[in-house]
């Protein structure tokens, strides 16, 4: 299995903007049979840095959806509503 985390610091007055667009990638997204794990979290000791992660079955999948232009669209807001501190794939067993 593989998958990715994204570390990402949203500014304060942009919260409800990037939450919302994540709600609407997820519920878009609910179909894809590929994916295993979706979850986005908050650092407790410092709002507004979100860690999303997801899991898939296959890198084949993976990388489509990473291609596809929700997901690109998706970057793009966080470009716009904050900053990506990191971006990196992960392997799971």
């Amino acid at each position: 299995m593989t998958g990715f985390e994204i570390l990402i610091r949203i500014h304060p007055e942009k919260r409800a903007e990037f939450l919302l667009a994540y709600e609407m990638l997820k519920s878009n997204d609910q179909q894809d049979k590929d994916r295993l794990e979706l979850e986005l979290f908050e650092q407790v000791i410092e709002p507004n840095t979100f860690l999303w992660f997801e899991r898939w079955a296959s890198d084949e999948s993976l990388s489509r959806y990473t291609a596809d232009n929700r997901y690109r669209a998706m970057m793009g807001a966080i470009d716009a509503l904050g900053q990506l501190v990191y971006n990196r794939k992960v392997s799971t067993q």
